[in-house]
């Protein structure tokens, strides 16, 4: 019934989303499913690191991008060595929106979200990366929760 072949697993490089990437590394080693670590960098970048250190925007966001890849290298090797291919995506744009066109990309059959378990108004306030993944992903999205004693986790 279920075949999966490519697995996102959509990271900001938190303890949190890492668990995330725990469910899918089982997952892909049960299924033999390639891992896409996928990282989402904002368009814009920080405008007062460009005024306080007089750099250009392009600067700034070459500097970004090439930490970033860093970033997502180091978190594939924390996991240390397995059989499952694991891809490292970095895009730029609002974060849902690049989960879901990357996921169109490649066909994707299942993400694999974290999310951090907000309610009330810090919710309302902040809105939620995976609820809106859900609403608009054309494939199964698997959200998993932090522990009640992990939900105090931030990125």
């Amino acid at each position: 019934m279920f075949n999966f072949k490519n697995i996102i697993v959509p990271t900001d490089l938190s303890a949190l989303s890492q668990s995330a990437f725990s469910y899918a590394l089982d997952i892909a080693q049960r299924y033999k499913a390639k891992i896409h670590l996928l990282y989402v960098l904002e368009k814009t970048p920080p405008y007062l690191a460009m005024r306080s250190l007089d750099v250009t925007e392009d600067e700034v966001m070459k500097n970004m991008e090439e930490n970033a890849k860093e970033d997502l290298e180091e978190s594939i090797a924390a996991f240390g060595k397995t059989d499952v291919e694991i891809i490292p995506v970095l895009r730029k744009g609002l974060d849902y929106e690049e989960v879901v066109k990357y996921s169109k990309e490649i066909n994707s059959e299942l993400i694999v979200i974290a999310t951090h378990g907000r309610t009330g108004i810090m919710h309302t306030l902040l809105g939620s990366v995976a609820q809106k993944v859900i609403r608009y992903a054309k494939c199964p999205v698997l959200v998993i929760t932090p522990p009640e004693d992990d939900k105090s986790i931030e990125s």
